[in-house]
């Protein structure tokens, strides 16, 4: 007779109550413990833990979902609720306080106000809750930016019912969007080879690229066969941060700029959220290899809340526009 005992996994939801079950007996009754149900970029839902202290106002959430798969994997569940707690006690002690303390009311919150850009088709459900313009294929949406720190941003998306608390219209906070983002987010525009530099230097643990013999310079010579193969010249547009960097594409004067210094219309390839591509026209660019590139890419290199667009664009130095192609 098979006396193997089979173990029988709670199903998701469960996991979910018993989390939270736990979490608020460890934590006490000084917090306030929840699960929070978030909708991400392109449409991505993941649930939050919430862990908050009496007369907080604003925490991170700590998403559950990768330890749901933990814990199908065997991991202990008491295990799970010390980690999430560790997480929660460690975001605090390193200064993440600061950020969570501010007070979010409009006139404490209407100098860190920003937008960006994402995917229309792939926010449709999330943009009927959320102040936001249709911009080609894209949407301008707005956040308020709450951490800025080395670690990166921590920013809050701004809702329809932010903005009736506020009583501000949607034209009133684009401008204030316009205004803060380039000052807050100063542009970075930098020559595809020196990114490439950059990356094969940090890869390759180069600390003096200069002091390399012209015989060991093995990132000229990657250079030099990768331009015989591309020999288009490229540059990539995002902001210091490199976090949603594609919200440079909106900057006033900015691709005119280079593309007036440079004297050149540009494709412009969406990279991801965080940054953008911008090929320089010459008369021999394939549109459909590059398309097909960026589909690629997407695909297969882009993480599916990071995703732009699956469409190119055309910056026209006569017309001063951009352009779906």
């Amino acid at each position: 007779m098979n006396t193997e005992k089979t173990e029988e996994f709670m199903k998701y939801d469960q996991f979910l109550k018993r989390i939270k079950t736990l979490v608020k007996k460890r934590m006490g009754d000084d917090y306030f413990v929840d699960i929070n149900h978030v909708t991400k970029n392109n449409s991505i839902e993941l649930d939050g833990l919430i862990i908050l202290k009496n007369g907080e106002e604003i925490t991170p959430n700590i998403y559950l979902n990768s330890y749901y798969e933990n814990y199908m994997n065997g991991e202990c569940f008491e295990d799970i609720v010390e980690e999430l707690i560790k997480i929660y006690e460690d975001t605090m002690e390193n200064g993440e306080q600061e950020a969570l303390c501010i007070q979010y009311e409009f006139e404490t919150m209407k100098a860190y106000i920003v937008f960006r850009l994402v995917n229309y088709q792939k926010n449709s459900k999330l943009l009927k809750e959320i102040p936001h313009i249709h911009y080609l294929d894209l949407a301008i949406t707005f956040h308020c930016l709450v951490k800025d720190t080395e670690e990166g941003l921590g920013t809050i998306r701004i809702t329809n019912e932010h903005i009736e608390q506020w009583n501000i219209t949607l034209e009133e906070l684009t401008e204030i969007a316009r205004n803060n983002t380039p000052n807050l987010l100063p542009v970075s525009i930098r020559s595809m080879n020196d990114v490439i530099i950059d990356i094969l230097n940090k890869d390759m643990r180069f600390q003096d690229i200069e002091n390399l013999t012209d015989g060991d310079n093995q990132i000229e010579d990657i250079l030099n066969d990768l331009n015989q193969d591309a020999p288009h010249d490229m540059y990539v547009l995002t902001n210091i941060k490199g976090i949603n960097g594609a919200s440079c594409l909106l900057y006033p004067e900015v691709i005119k700029e280079l593309a007036d210094q440079i004297r050149t219309d540009f494709y412009i390839l969406p990279s991801s959220i965080h940054e953008i591509i911008l090929v320089k026209e010459n008369g021999q660019i394939d549109i459909n290899a590059l398309r097909e590139m960026v589909l690629d890419v997407n695909y297969t290199q882009v993480a599916e809340d990071e995703i732009l667009s699956d469409h190119i664009y055309f910056y026209s130095r006569e017309r001063d526009a951009i352009t779906l192609l």
